[in-house]
Formats: C-alpha cells, structure tokens, sequence
C-alpha cells in the first residue's frame, strides 16, 4: 500500500509486515532488507523524509526514524500513543502526523 520514497541515490519501499528494502536507485541492488520493531504491527502510511532521514510510522502509532543512507539503523522510536494510518506530512520544519483522535505537530 505505501509509496516507494527516494532519497538521494537510495529508493525505499516498507511492506505492509514493516519489511524495510533499500535499493540502489541506479543499478536496483539490494543494500538491505530489514524488520522495523519486532513485528506484529502493520504499515500502511507511506513514509517521508527530510532528506537526512526516513520516518516510517506504523498503525500502532510508532514512529521508527531510519537514516537515509545505504546501512539500516534505527535512530529512534517513538510513540505517539494511539493508531496512525494515515501519511504523515512535513512542512516548513514541522512533521504532522494524523492519528485516530489528535493531530500531533512536531518541529521548532
């Protein structure tokens, strides 16, 4: 269901399961293929970026915040304390997220 996002030289695609691939954008090798969380919750959003990372928010509501680069990290985990599915949006500094009941802005 999500958006495949590319930043930079890498293309990123999460499977609904939270299976997160990234590609080469240019020649579609694999630099990895790894789980966010320990499975057990869905994604549907699609994910954004700011350009330096990726934020890739589950239906749980946790918000897992992965580098933009070719190695897979987990910055952070967050929670926003109740389910998400819709996609987040990024303006001017501030990531808005549209949860179940609230919407939740975060930025300077």
């Amino acid at each position: 269901m999500q958006t495949l996002i590319v930043v930079g030289d890498f293309l990123y695609a999460c499977f609904d399961t939270g299976v997160v691939t990234c590609f080469n954008a240019r020649t579609g090798s694999i630099s990895y293929s790894e789980r966010l969380g320990t499975g057990g919750q869905g994604f549907t959003a699609s994910s954004v970026s700011d350009g330096r990372h990726i934020f890739f928010t589950s239906e749980t509501g946790n918000v897992y915040v992965v580098p933009a680069t070719s190695k897979f990290a987990i910055a952070a985990t967050n929670k926003l304390n109740e389910s998400c599915m819709a996609t987040p949006a990024l303006s001017n500094g501030t990531l808005y997220f549209r949860t179940r009941e609230q919407l939740i802005a975060i930025g300077n």
